[in-house]
């Protein structure tokens, strides 16, 4: 028969562990929530100094090689010209038109803006007349360094996805992505860059990357793609990407339990906004995310029948930690499986020192799916995890068949009405210590679950 218990409001004298001090990031989180608009407007990337073409034996100046700077005529036969290992590519101030480009088996190539230079590479053809979707393909490159350069996909069907799979090491900093994929006329869920370190010792940074414009309602692309042959190490950091209707950075591929390559990733701060499906998702062994903001305020563009506004998403393996994180789900982001959701392929993961805000009714803040057979792993630990809010009804933590898990020092806050606090369904030998629930409904509820508690505080919002 199955067991079910409630915990009442009263109990033990808690103790209430607050994150003021992460909060100052974002106001709102304080606020109302139609004040969170004028605070995020302005997020942008840090500045940042170019990096030394000292680097390089040999540095090219696109211009004084012959290629046009009016974006008039497609410049593939210069750079098929002066690319070369240990070459530095450098663009003037100026448009440039690209045709579909690939390079193979290079070594210490950069693409790299004049100093104080902000060139922009066009599309030759719409995305429907390029082969594979493929506007940019580098292919088993080492020691790659794309910088400084914005991509112009505003033209209505142009644009295309930028691959970097690379045998070595290889930067990205401070590109932009201006306009929407054209991704409503395109198969095969497009991503405007995918990233892949596929040597186990080699690394990649991804650094300032901005791609605010996302894909259509309807539409299929992704903001970042991390492939399952990722098996280096990766790290995103300080992107800002926006409105993809097919994830914001995906990058859980490597941590496939069947196939993937399980290569590290790291995402450090940034802004992650309005992309459906996931935000951000990460799955493979040892991954992290810290200090990043996912805010979804509105119903992100998706592909038709495919509507899931969460915010932070793991999917494979375990070992994750996420750490000094800020995630919102508004009232109007529409329907989504929580703000943060463990998938039932995922194992034990560590989330700490994170806020937690959700407004939107009957939407899960925690949601840990029951593994059934795929993962025999221990349940996650939350520790210092602050959850906030004006949601109405449903659960506001849902646990199922994750044996083990435990929440230290965590604090509950849901002030809709109807709205509960923590359900735990098939999972034993949980813990619930020095922290305290503020919900309308009822604060804890097992089934067919053990959980000790102690130093709980529970009472009305």
């Amino acid at each position: 028969m199955q067991r079910r218990e409630y915990l009442k409001y009263g109990g033990a004298i808690g103790l209430a562990t607050g994150l003021a001090g992460c909060l100052n990031r974002l106001p709102f989180f304080e606020g109302p929530p139609e004040e969170e608009t004028t605070v995020t407007e302005d997020f942008s990337p840090p500045d940042w100094e170019p990096s030394s073409l000292n680097l390089f034996k040999n540095v090219v100046d696109i211009v004084e090689a012959g290629a046009d700077p009016s974006g008039q005529e497609p410049i593939n036969d210069v750079l098929q010209r002066v690319v070369a290992d240990n070459t530095a590519i450098v663009f003037p101030d100026g448009r440039y038109k690209i045709d579909q480009y690939e390079l193979e088996d290079a070594t210490k190539v950069g693409f790299v803006a004049e100093a104080k230079a902000n060139p922009t590479f066009v599309p030759a053809r719409p995305a429907a007349e390029i082969e594979d979707n493929m506007f940019i393909r580098l292919e088993r490159v080492r020691d790659f360094l794309l910088e400084g350069i914005d991509f112009d996909y505003r033209e209505a069907g142009y644009g295309g996805s930028i691959h970097i799979i690379a045998d070595g090491n290889f930067t990205v900093r401070n590109v932009r992505v201006r306009g929407m994929m054209p991704d409503e006329t395109l198969p095969n869920n497009p991503a405007a860059f995918r990233f892949e370190v596929r040597d186990k010792e080699s690394t990649a940074l991804i650094e300032n990357l901005v791609a605010r414009d996302g894909g259509h309602d309807g539409g299929n692309a992704v903001g970042m793609y991390v492939g399952r042959d990722h098996a280096g190490s990766i790290t995103f950091r300080n992107c800002i990407i926006e409105n993809f209707p097919n994830n914001g950075l995906y990058a859980s591929s490597p941590g496939r339990v069947s196939d993937g390559s399980d290569g590290v990733v790291h995402v450090e701060g940034g802004l992650y906004k309005n992309n459906n499906i996931a935000n951000v998702r990460i799955g493979s062994t040892g991954s992290t995310v810290r200090d990043v903001t996912i805010i979804v305020n509105k119903v992100p563009p998706s592909p038709p029948g495919l509507l899931n506004a969460r915010g932070l998403r793991l999917r494979g393996q375990s070992g994750q930690l996420v750490e000094n994180c800020l995630i919102y789900i508004g009232k109007d982001a529409g329907a989504g499986f929580g703000a943060l959701v463990l998938h039932s392929d995922t194992g034990r993961a560590t989330i700490r020192n994170t806020t937690i805000r959700v407004d939107r009714d009957d939407t899960y803040a925690i949601h840990a799916l029951d593994p059934g057979s795929n993962v025999d792993l221990l349940g996650s630990t939350f520790e210092n995890v602050r959850i906030t809010g004006s949601a109405s009804f449903g659960h506001t933590v849902f646990i199922n068949g994750r044996n083990g898990t435990q929440f230290k020092g965590c604090d509950v806050t849901q002030t809709g009405r109807g709205r509960n606090g923590f359900k735990f369904e098939n999972s034993s030998d949980c813990k619930l210590t020095d922290s305290v629930i503020k919900v309308t409904g009822e604060a804890v509820e097992t089934i067919n679950s053990s959980l000790s508690t102690a130093n709980l505080t529970v009472e009305l919002p």
